[in-house]
């Protein structure tokens, strides 16, 4: 009995507090993955997303393929869904390195969200607008003409695609939570340069009700803003802004006991720190999967119950009631005046004030019965039905249900350490390039592809050679 106590307070000597870890006293497990390999499967899942767009578009070309398709679609576009998760990632195990300063990641992932919008604007204005414009003869209602195909293509009304956004604002609010300013921001001012931080999430959330008012109708976003809105789901980013608080919190308890920044920044280096977020990481991933799929759910129940609330509403409203109205059992309502049928006898004219018009007075029985008419029609199936895929629609256009299959890196990160350096740092920068030329494949193969399902008639080769010669013959 005293002998199992005694090895209990061993251990409880042995075990080391957070402010106490150092590089002697350092755990040995470091897991095998660094944010390189992140960064390559960020890259591939961006690739896949590619060919989920082409899938989709050879669907709506061809029904039998978009039926042989349909299985593998679903799959591939909960792979490409992770695209964005793992640069994420990879991008904050870069920021967590005192190696890697917020500088070289603003710069890379500012200078790659300016490139995109970039050329966006050439191809879209020069080469898109500049094509349909020569081709009428009012040049200048070229741009209304596209902006209005592209609100018919476009199923939510915007199109969201400059992941680089995401990346830049989520560096920008690191930077404001835990960088240290050495020159402008100090002492009380530094409270200044942590509220800053909202700037990047205000972005976000502003980004969030375009995004809803646009899906619903209420207003028509720009196509020029296309390569400015955001495009991770919200859960991600809450995601992101978690793991940034990990930080932040942990400094503080670290800097509790007498340690100063820098003894942080040393102790960011160690493994313990490491396995610490990667157990952290993954719950949360778990946690922002349940709280996805909540918000989807929450958003259809509230587009089910404002759909009946508002067929309710207007059904009493068109009887020329409210409840407001009743009054000790009985109720007045103004109907149409019954129109004669074939064969009657012509209906006596109305008189002043009764325009084809007839009162009538209900008893509370009648009109309890005319309420719970009024009830089932609004709680029709179909209606509600039809309610609850409209608020998944909605909360798909502003990205809630793109993180519901987070969990699936729960045990990936575990494997990962954003303390272990990769073998080829030269990798780092090729993977961009690769991603893009893998990109470029994928296009170039699946229009190959796709150019037999185009619904267009097969040439007749023989017809050919004899309208080119015809056309030959006459220009000559």
């Amino acid at each position: 009995m005293f002998g199992k106590r005694d090895k209990a307070d061993q251990a409880k000597k042995k075990r080391v507090r957070l402010h106490e870890t150092t590089h002697e006293n350092d755990i040995r497990f470091r897991g095998p993955l660094t944010a390189q390999h992140f960064k390559i499967l960020g890259w591939l899942c961006i690739a896949i997303a590619q060919v989920v767009v082409l899938l989709t578009l050879g669907g709506r070309m061809n029904a039998g393929l978009a039926e042989r398709t349909a299985g593998w679609r679903s799959v591939l576009s909960n792979i490409a869904n992770l695209s964005l998760p793992f640069l994420l990632i990879a991008n904050f195990a870069q920021l967590l390195n005192t190696g890697e300063g917020y500088r070289k990641q603003l710069l890379m992932n500012g200078a790659a969200m300016a490139g995109i919008c970039a050329a966006y604007y050439l191809v879209f204005y020069r080469y898109i607008v500049g094509g349909v414009a020569a081709f009428l003869q009012e040049p200048e209602q070229a741009l209304p003409a596209v902006n209005e195909v592209m609100n018919i293509v476009m199923p939510y009304g915007f199109f969201a695609f400059n992941i680089f956004v995401d990346l830049f604002l989520c560096t920008l609010c690191m930077l404001f939570l835990n960088y240290q300013p050495r020159r402008v921001f100090k002492g009380k001012l530094r409270f200044v340069f942590r509220l800053m931080a909202l700037l990047p999430i205000g972005y976000e959330m502003g980004c969030m009700v375009l995004k809803v008012r646009a899906a619903r109708g209420l207003l028509t976003i720009p196509t020029w803003a296309y390569p400015l809105l955001t495009v991770k789901p919200p859960m991600t980013f809450a995601l992101f802004l978690a793991l940034a608080m990990f930080v932040k919190t942990r400094e503080l308890r670290f800097r509790r006991h007498g340690k100063t920044h820098e003894e942080y920044r040393e102790f960011l280096k160690t493994r313990r720190n490491s396995w610490n977020f990667s157990v952290f990481l993954a719950i949360m991933l778990v946690l922002a999967s349940i709280a996805d799929v909540l918000v989807v759910f929450g958003f259809s129940m509230n587009e089910a119950v404002q759909s009946v609330t508002t067929d309710i509403e207007t059904s009493l409203s068109a009887v020329g009631t409210s409840m407001e109205a009743a009054a000790d059992g009985e109720l007045e309502l103004t109907l149409p005046r019954s129109q004669p049928g074939e064969g009657e006898g012509e209906a006596a004219p109305p008189s002043p004030g009764e325009e084809n018009a007839e009162k009538i007075l209900l008893t509370s029985e009648e009109r309890e019965a005319l309420m719970q008419e009024v009830v089932n029609g609004a709680m029709d199936e179909e209606r509600i039905a039809a309610s609850v895929d409209w608020g998944m629609q909605v909360a798909n256009a502003v990205g809630f249900g793109g993180s519901a299959f987070l969990f699936y890196l729960a045990p990936l990160v575990l494997l990962f350490s954003y303390t272990r350096k990769p073998k080829y740092r030269l990798v780092d920068m090729l993977v961009p390039v690769a991603g893009i030329a893998l990109i470029l494949i994928v296009y170039i193969e699946g229009i190959h592809q796709l150019l037999g399902y185009l619904p267009v008639n097969k040439i007749n080769l023989q017809e050919l050679k004899d309208a080119v010669k015809y056309y030959a013959e006459t220009l000559m």
